[in-house]
Parts: structure tokens; sequence; C-alpha cells
């Protein structure tokens, strides 16, 4: 697994979604609080919108809810795990050390959830990487094809100039069990002499309760097993230069 002294990771998450009949209320955050808050002392409110739309609804109507949600930080506000109604959450934000501490503190949340609740079952897992790429121009223009093999396809008979685009590709493992959405899209750059773009990798548990809770960690590694290899099949030698590629 290549290492990167300029790594473009922005932000990794990693969420957990246990099945219907998990018995859950409103004393969970407050029991996993007082769990992790040597780890995580800081504590917010959240209310979020989920937006559901109606597929048999005639009239297109959408159903939006309100959901709590409470958020525990760590002393640099940079890690932080988030929990709502049958989900929990890992968050990393840049800077990004190694996935060894990543995963640490993945096992170290699940463990203290799974510690005083009777998890039943998985209804879903997501291991996802968002990625900020910056690449210096050559008269205001970057050649996708010289740093990336995922990236807009246009044949001879179209323009080969093209402004903003959005590529996604799903790619399915382990029979369809798990799935991975890659979407590489432009962005707005931080500096004038270069051009931003967004990779993300987005790997997830397909099939509801496809593994059993025990062996969730196991699955998350697998995930990160091959979230890595998709990334580094997206990228080409020039870009882990820009990146700073470490030789092993």
């Amino acid at each position: 697994m290549a290492r990167y002294t300029n790594t473009p990771i922005e932000e990794v998450i990693c969420e957990f979604r246990f099945a219907e009949n998990t018995k859950w209320d409103m004393t969970v955050p407050g029991i996993l609080f007082s769990e992790v808050r040597e780890v995580f002392p800081h504590r917010e409110q959240h209310v979020i919108q989920e937006i559901n739309i109606m597929p048999r609804d005639p009239n297109g109507k959408t159903q939006i809810r309100k959901i709590d949600q409470v958020r525990f930080l760590n002393s640099t506000k940079k890690t932080f795990i988030q929990i709502g109604p049958r989900t929990l959450s890992i968050n990393q934000l840049k800077p990004y050390n190694s996935w060894v501490d990543f995963k640490h503190n993945i096992e170290y949340t699940f463990e203290k959830l799974n510690s005083f609740m009777e998890l039943t079952a998985v209804q879903r897992i997501g291991l996802r990487y968002i990625n900020r790429i910056e690449i210096p121009t050559e008269e205001n223009k970057v050649h996708l094809d010289t740093y990336f093999d995922f990236r807009p396809f246009c044949g001879p008979r179209l323009p080969q100039l093209h402004g903003n685009f959005n590529v996604r590709c799903i790619f399915p493992y382990f029979g369809e069990r798990d799935l991975c959405n890659v979407e590489l899209s432009n962005a707005i750059s931080e500096n004038r002499e270069s051009l931003a773009f967004i990779l993300s990798i987005d790997y997830f548990l397909a099939k509801p309760n496809g593994v059993q809770v025990t062996q969730s960690m196991e699955w998350v590694e697998e995930a990160h097993t091959s979230v890595d290899n998709l990334f580094d099949g997206c990228i080409l030698p020039p870009l882990k230069a820009i990146f700073g590629e470490v030789a092993e």
C-alpha cells in the first residue's frame, strides 16, 4: 500500500447502520459518551434532515424527517463520533495520519457501543474516502489522461476540451454483497495556478445483514484494502509524484 507525504485525503467516514430490531432509546448517546469521554471529551448536538422521495405517490411527494444526532469530538476536533437512531459513524478530517490510527478509533468506538448494547444485526456498513486533488495547470489547463486512469472519455468526433464534469462508476465485490461507488468531479480550486478535483470512493455493504456483527471489523479491513486498491488504480505516476509517494 502506497504512502504519501502530501496525502489528498480530506475526510474519511466509517458508518454503521443497525437493524430495525436493535433496541435503541434516548439514553444511548449519553451512555456512549460516558464510555468514550476520555478520548472524545467535547459534545455537540445537531439536528439533520433526511429527505425520502415517495416513489408510489402519484404527486411525487417527499417525506422530510428531522433526526437528532449527537457528536463527540476529540481534543483537536478533527476526529469525532456521530450517533443517531441506530446509526454510528466515526469521522476523521485532515490531517489523516494512517489507516492504523483510524481503524483503532473505529474498533474502540464500536466495542464501547457493543459493551452495553445488544447489536443483533448490521443493516449497512460504509467506508468512504473523500480526496481533494489540486493539480498545477499548463496554460490554465490540465490533461486528465496524464494524471487519472479514471476520467471522462470523449471520442475523437467530440470536442476534446470540456468544462464541469462528474464521472461515476459502481464496482461490485464478493458476489455483489458489497458495492463501491467511485466518483470524480471538478471542484473550486484554492489557488489560481491549479485546478481542483474531488475523488470520492464509497465502499459499502449492499446486502442487509450480509455480515455478522462479530465480522464487522473484518469487513472494515477488507473494505479498506479494496478502497486502497481502487485509489491506486484511479491515479497515474505524475499524480503520485504530486502527492509525494514514499518509496518502500
